[in-house]
């Protein structure tokens, strides 16, 4: 609004509206535009125990989080990622911590399948009806036989799903099939290093390096898609991600202890 008679002749004032209205927008500083383009994960001073002990919390939560679905397709590229990352390091982490981490994995994957399965068993319902003979094409053992499956058995049936959904994807649409090969591709990544034991294949520093970028890459699109999720709430990325795990829990050799306050 002007404001008049308060100044030298000829002068006004100008304010911002005395009540927000309905589109208002608390005031901030410029954010540099290039920021969100560069992966906050590709920085060097993260270790690789921190970023798996970052991506094992993320996993987690993400799991118990996954309000909607929005998170399935993430949640499987980056267990894939992750899966891969634990082989390639297979030399540098113990062959115990390998192994409770793949049995984590394998674990909290597995609540990545069961809601990605009813998710498809209910597009399914919705096209052919609740009590339609045609689900038996792709649930032959029923929805919640088939999310019970045995750890050995799980990739031939997602398999098998995959393979039916491919089949009739005129009918059902592609997204189904997409979402059903991912749930696959994830549960063969998870379930190869849970059921390894033995640590005699030497990664090579480039495998490790690429395998390193790869999870970096998927952690990176998991923190975009939250974003999108939930534009202007900043504190909902906690609810998925730790950021303290990234840094050092102790300090770099050199780096000088702060001073004793004085007793008074």
């Amino acid at each position: 609004m002007a404001r008049w008679g308060h100044f030298a002749y000829g002068q006004a004032r100008f304010d911002e509206l005395d009540v927000p209205g309905p589109g208002f927008i608390k005031r901030t500083h410029m954010y540099d535009l290039h920021k969100p383009f560069t992966s906050p994960f590709d920085d060097s001073a993260i270790g690789i125990d921190n970023l798996v002990s970052f991506t094992s919390d993320f996993l987690a939560k993400a799991n118990d989080n996954n309000t909607g679905g929005f998170l399935t397709q993430r949640i499987a590229a980056t267990t894939a990622a992750f899966g891969t990352v634990n082989t390639a390091f297979q030399l540098d982490l113990s062959k115990l911590g390998i192994r409770k981490s793949s049995k984590k994995d394998k674990k909290a994957f597995r609540k990545t399948i069961s809601a990605g399965l009813s998710d498809i068993f209910l597009i399914l319902q919705t096209h052919y009806g609740r009590t339609a003979s045609a689900l038996d094409l792709f649930f032959p053992k029923g929805l919640s036989a088939m999310s019970k499956t045995r750890d050995d058995q799980m990739g031939n049936d997602l398999t098998m799903l995959v393979q039916a959904l491919t089949t009739h994807s005129a009918e059902v649409g592609a997204q189904v099939v997409t979402d059903a090969t991912a749930l696959k591709n994830g549960w063969l990544t998870v379930y190869s290093p849970s059921e390894t034991s033995t640590a005699d294949k030497a990664a090579t520093m480039g495998a490790k390096r690429a395998a390193r970028a790869a999870l970096q890459l998927e952690l990176y699109k998991c923190w975009l898609t939250i974003a999108l999720q939930f534009p202007r709430q900043p504190a909902m990325l906690d609810v998925y991600m730790q950021q303290s795990l990234l840094s050092p829990h102790n300090p770099a050799p050199g780096t000088p202890t702060p001073p004793t306050p004085p007793t008074p």
